[in-house]
């Protein structure tokens, strides 16, 4: 046998302390290390350049707080070609795209009903807006999400003592992100000046809502006008709201006024520090998870377009807005416990004014002509008839029981209808059904995303796509969002707290690998349908 020498032995020795540590290192790992509250944030209509055109006029706790501590992902681009609200919330929190969690739209036609429905309605749950019990009048659920989120895999895995719960504006922009089994979901009754819920998460509202709606928030800003923040070098008056005499405030007039201003942010942010303290949030053994989705910054997006001074004004008021609540996060749970979160649902495009002054495209699309196309190409093949049972967003859907009465192939309508929508002037392409089942679409990122935008249980018949910068709205200084292209799929994924590595990552990301990199990092089952990657460059 063959003496060991000094070199050997002590190549064994260090390969076993090695080793030893390693086992010592790994029994000790303080894996998952999960805080006591997982705080998320998704800005409704937000482009990531925001954060780099306004940065100079930030504070240090809003905005700044999660660039200069977090880690910024600055090409985060959606994958899919429908970026709306409900889309877009439901992909961020499940990982997944419309092909997988179903939600095509903030609406679509349904069939089987042969009407339209919204993305979140539901006949079967009624509202709750008191402490007295539901309402007479249909409520909200999830119950159009298929698969789960990562709420859902997080209170599955602490065998439901995780607390959920999600805020917002928008009833779908609380309902999709809260997922099926949250804690509780709320969101704002623009006519009543409350937030209410319904009955599939709760069969009242609870004490520390009814005393918040009881006190009327927008009750504070009677008397206010929308004016631009001196900081912000707009020196402007942007709207206001004048008062009959003896009307008493807020009014009517007045909430529908206040609604489309920015002070639903601080509404909302403050609500949401009552539902911390309600509901006990991060003050628990195990990690809880509050969402929030800022909705008022759609409106007023919507309205005037990304390079106007009310967009302007409202970036810098949101930023201020969350700074005030971050510090009083630290106060109610500790920043050192939380970890932050921050995306959006969408970007949004220039109005056509700014497109039409800068020679970037046609600025508008007629979409009138899009069904007198159609409708004249399938008359001209299959004669006279009801062919068109809605035009939703990027689809036509056919009326199935007029085709199959003429005995018309569904493929050969498609065709027909497909055509006739790609000669409309300001159309870019045109994709049938049966292209789509069939994987037969361009090899191509549009191609691609098409297909990630369609669910065949509610997409339509034919797949309709504008031109970059030729926008469906009716004036010229409104806009909108919903298309593929980088304007309306950019937009910031920001992640803040002691596992997340701070700096500026250039690597391209999607907005679905937030999900996948939250779960990861907490030590959870991803979500059903995940489709997207753990950002490990950003976690320590």
């Amino acid at each position: 046998m063959l003496k060991k020498t000094p070199i050997t032995l002590w190549t064994t020795v260090l390969l076993g302390l090695f080793l030893l540590r390693g086992a010592i290192v790994w029994s000790k790992a303080d894996f998952p290390r999960r805080p006591k509250l997982l705080l998320i944030i998704v800005i409704d209509q937000f482009r990531y350049d925001y954060l780099v055109r306004f940065r100079q006029k930030f504070v240090a706790g809003g905005f700044n707080l999660l660039l200069t501590g977090g880690a910024c992902f600055a090409d985060c681009r959606y994958d899919y070609a429908t970026t709306s609200t409900g889309p877009g919330h439901a992909s961020l929190f499940t990982g997944a795209y419309p092909n997988v969690h179903g939600i095509i739209g903030n609406e679509w036609y349904d069939h089987s009903l042969r009407r339209t429905v919204n993305c979140v309605e539901d006949p079967a749950t009624k509202l709750v807006s008191g402490p007295d019990g539901a309402e007479a009048k249909p409520g909200f659920s999830p119950h159009y999400l298929i698969g789960s989120t990562l709420g859902d895999e997080l209170r599955a895995a602490t065998d439901f003592r995780s607390k959920v719960v999600a805020i917002a504006l928008k009833d779908r922009a609380a309902i999709l992100p809260g997922g099926h089994s949250p804690s509780a979901a709320y969101w704002y009754d623009s006519q009543g000046g409350r937030f209410i819920s319904s009955s599939y998460y709760m069969p009242a509202l609870p004490a520390w809502v009814v005393k918040f709606n009881q006190s009327p928030p927008a009750k504070h800003y009677c008397g206010q006008k929308w004016a631009a923040l001196p900081e912000s070098g707009y020196n402007m008056t942007f709207s206001e709201v004048k008062a009959s005499p003896n009307e008493p405030c807020p009014g009517p007039k007045f909430l529908s006024w206040l609604g489309q201003t920015p002070y639903m942010n601080e509404i909302e942010l403050a609500f949401a520090e009552q539902a911390i303290r309600g509901e006990h949030l991060g003050k628990n053994d195990d990690t809880d998870l509050l969402s929030i989705s800022l909705s008022v910054n759609d409106y007023i997006g919507h309205a005037f377009g990304p390079y106007s001074p009310q967009v302007g004004d409202a970036t810098l008021r949101t930023d201020r807005a969350l700074a005030s609540f971050f510090a009083e996060l630290d106060k109610l749970v500790g920043l050192r416990n939380v970890w932050i979160a921050l995306s959006a649902d969408h970007g949004v495009s220039p109005n056509p004014a700014f497109i039409q002054e800068h020679k970037w495209g046609a600025g508008t699309a007629q979409t009138a002509l899009l069904r007198k196309a159609v409708e004249e190409a399938m008359t001209g093949e299959f004669g006279k008839g009801d062919w068109i049972a809605a035009i939703d967003g990027p689809y036509i859907y056919f009326d199935s029981e007029a085709l199959n009465k003429q005995h018309i192939q569904a493929a050969r309508a498609e065709e027909v209808a497909a055509v006739a929508a790609a000669s409309v002037p300001g159309v870019a392409a045109a994709f049938t059904r049966a292209q789509i089942l069939s994987g037969n679409l361009p090899s191509s990122p549009l191609g691609r995303k098409v297909s990630n935008g369609f669910n065949p249980q509610r997409g339509g018949d034919v797949f309709v796509v504008l031109d970059p910068y030729a926008l469906p709205v009716a004036g010229p200084t409104s806009t909108t969002h919903g298309g593929p292209w980088n304007y309306d799929a950019q937009v910031p994924l920001l992640l803040w707290g002691n596992t997340f590595k701070p700096g500026v990552y250039f690597s391209h990301c999607q907005p679905i690998d937030l999900a996948a990199t939250l779960a990861a990092a907490l030590g959870l089952t991803q979500p059903s349908g995940s489709q997207g990657n753990p950002l490990v460059e950003a976690i320590q």
